[in-house]
């Protein structure tokens, strides 16, 4: 059979993009490395409303991958031991709330969606080996578990493949633009047992800082486990003889962190990354075209990851329509995609580096840290545009967030001289 498109890669990338495009009647057929429904994922994730309305887009309801999961209002951030800060999650279509999902339950929802559509067809335990482009279109080698070698024709093909993506390699993908400045050590374990970080009764996820490179983000997840995440400077990391060693050393050294582990238990062994790239390919060439972290990857610092992917495959897939139904060639379709995830994927892209350099690359002397970024990150104002911002519903380059910036440390200035006159604390001060 020859195929319309084959999809390699059945993360969340890939199998909602078959799901978006199976109902124009194209024949598609979707490849995943992994078998379903253990497939296994490097990745303790956030998901916020924005993803979730992309989600229900393609028709999968919320308890598919939330049962089981809190509804998270927002987030306690602490800069060490100089303050606390908390960042509720604004209204957003009838969702003021986050899940620190199961990434196994998401997209095995995600990949049994398409089993609704008989013109997709998948195959789970199948590495692929070979891409060859020919006159004709492509061919696709590789080996399906317990069945052997097998190869399929299609007229393109789509390389929904992660950040180390086969497709990219072999069809000559090149890196376009990196920031290696900024690359950081990501890694994580699934605990029972941590002590709930509790807001007004209601758990929240805490973001703990130590304002030199060094960050933990424990976030409640799926049956009462918490994903329990360090990060820090990629040229910091010195966990490759003794990971387990290496994580717990850092766990202990945040007191503020550490003290809710005194029942916990860890659960899963510890995975990740040891040096997270930043970085946009080529996102297309001929008969073949790249979305997700094949085309282009971010620290997960701001928590878009997933959200990035299905937009992407969401803008993705009108082009191939309109490429599959001859209303454009692929050479128009694919080059107009690329000039519009661009547009969309760059504020935020400059967004997080930006973070990542005055955050985690930057050591905050502790005036700073007491005054400036207290004064900042306490202002109701600036974190209600902040949280609009990492749901995309203003663009993190807009400008408003620069006057309210300056706006909060003026306020900052004046709420501190008050507390002194009226000896209470300052404003989120521990």
């Amino acid at each position: 059979m020859l195929y319309d498109l084959i999809i390699i890669g059945g993360g969340p990338a890939g199998a909602s993009l078959a799901a978006r495009i199976a109902p124009s009647g194209m024949k598609i057929l979707l490849l995943e490395k992994d078998s379903f429904p253990s497939r296994t994922v490097i990745s303790c994730s956030l998901l916020l409303s924005h993803g979730m309305q992309l989600l229900d887009e393609i028709g999968i309801a919320e308890e598919l991958y939330a049962n089981g999961n809190n509804k998270l209002k927002g987030a306690v951030l602490e800069m060490d031991h100089y303050f606390r800060t908390f960042i509720a999650m604004p209204e957003d279509k009838g969702r003021n709330y986050l899940y620190g999902i199961d990434r196994q339950k998401l997209d095995s929802a995600i990949w049994n969606n398409t089993k609704r559509f008989p013109n997709i067809t998948t195959v789970d335990s199948f590495v692929v080996s070979d891409i060859q482009q020919n006159d004709d279109g492509v061919t696709v080698e590789g080996i399906k578990k317990g069945e052997g070698e097998m190869r399929y024709d299609t007229k393109a093909v789509v390389g929904a493949d992660g950040r180390y993506s086969l497709v990219a390699r072999k069809c000559g993908s090149i890196t376009t633009e990196e920031v290696s400045t900024y690359n950081t050590a990501v890694f994580y374990a699934y605990w029972e047992g941590v002590e709930p970080y509790r807001v007004k009764e209601e758990e929240w996820v805490q973001i703990h800082t130590n304002g030199k490179g060094r960050s933990a983000v424990l976030m409640p997840s799926t049956d009462g486990r918490t994903g329990v995440l360090l990060q820090c400077r990629q040229g910091d990391f010195d966990g490759e003889g003794n990971l387990e060693e290496w994580y717990m050393n850092f766990l202990n050294a945040l007191p503020l962190v550490s003290k809710r582990f005194d029942a916990a238990k860890r659960v899963t062994p510890i995975k990740g990354i040891k040096n997270v790239n930043n970085l946009f390919r080529q996102a297309f060439g001929s008969r073949w075209v790249l979305v997700g972290d094949a085309y282009h990857q971010k620290d997960s610092y701001d928590a878009q990851g997933i959200y990035d992917g299905l937009l992407g495959v969401k803008i993705l897939s009108k082009y191939l329509i309109a490429w599959f139904e001859k209303r454009q060639t692929w050479e128009k379709a694919m080059r107009d995609y690329e000039s519009e995830i661009e547009a969309h994927m760059k504020p935020m892209f400059e967004s997080t580096m930006g973070r990542l350099k005055r955050e985690m690359f930057t050591d905050a002397p502790p005036f700073i840290a007491n005054t400036v970024m207290r004064w900042l990150l306490t202002n109701k104002e600036y974190l209600d545009q902040f949280g609009k911002a990492m749901i995309r519903k203003i663009s993190s380059a807009n400008g408003n967030i620069s006057g309210t910036l300056l706006k909060a440390l003026f306020i900052g200035v004046f709420r501190d001289m008050r507390a002194i006159a009226l000896r209470v604390p300052k404003d989120g001060k521990l």
